[in-house]
């Protein structure tokens, strides 16, 4: 006998459960989507003042060491020790600090980086300048950009590691609502700068999904409380002798 309607329908509260856990999926993809092995997308947080961008790029080690390598700066086996340390390996395989330090001094790092990463305003690119931090693994690069006019909306264009592998992608914040994701098929987006120099960066994405998921989950909690209220319905059997349409 196949089941009755009621037992087939989707029940309200499987629903709202099944929305809160893909926005949840949904916030924790934006701060730890994978884009390298065990390693969590290179992220760039956006901000201008004035004339100014200041763009800070942050990665995984296993990632800068890719960069590394891609800037001609260290071998391919270096890369290949910091992904193995990412899997467990022998850290005492890695470079030391003073060596990690010589690494983001080099010219060519400086060279790789400042062609990848640019800022555009109405077509014309603006004066760039890479700075990797002494401690290059944990703090990352800060990019300084001077533009002809004060930016209040610029292009953002990031192909850092794409020539090592198209899978790689930076994940762009500013602390509002706003992000965008650069990949090897669309290094450049648009950026809107007004929103977090209106509201001082103080709407972190991530709160706000989970604050979505917060509310989707109350209402889940609702429908079980209104769906156990619920008055008995009699349900069809299937057996009446009522005349169909033709």
């Amino acid at each position: 006998m196949p089941p009755s309607p009621a037992a087939t329908a989707l029940h309200p509260v499987r629903l709202a459960v099944v929305g809160c856990a893909a926005l949840l999926a949904v916030a924790l993809a934006a701060t730890a989507a994978w884009g390298h092995a065990s390693g969590e997308v290179p992220q760039a947080r956006l901000s201008a003042t004035g004339h100014t961008v200041t763009l800070q790029w942050t990665a995984a080690a296993d990632d800068i060491a890719d960069l590394a390598v891609a800037a001609g700066v260290w071998p391919e086996a270096i890369a290949f020790a910091y992904l193995d340390v990412a899997f467990g390996g022998d850290p005492a395989l890695l470079p030391d600090d003073a060596e990690v330090a010589a690494m983001g001094r080099d010219p060519a790092l400086r060279r790789y980086l400042e062609d990848r990463v640019r800022i555009l305003q109405d077509g014309t690119a603006c004066a760039g300048d890479a700075r990797p931090a002494p401690d290059l693994m944990t703090e990352g690069v800060t990019f300084t950009f001077e533009c002809s006019e004060p930016v209040t909306a610029a292009v953002v264009e990031i192909r850092l590691l794409h020539d090592r592998d198209p899978a790689y992608r930076t994940f762009s914040i500013d602390g509002t609502e706003q992000y965008a994701v650069h990949t090897a098929a669309q290094p450049a987006h648009p950026w809107d700068f007004r929103a977090a120099q209106g509201s001082g960066g103080s709407v972190p994405v991530l709160p706000v999904l989970l604050g979505a998921a917060a509310i989707v989950l109350a209402a889940a909690l609702a429908l079980t409380h209104l769906w156990s209220r619920r008055p008995d319905r009699p349900v069809a059997t299937g057996t009446g002798t009522g005349r169909s349409a033709t």
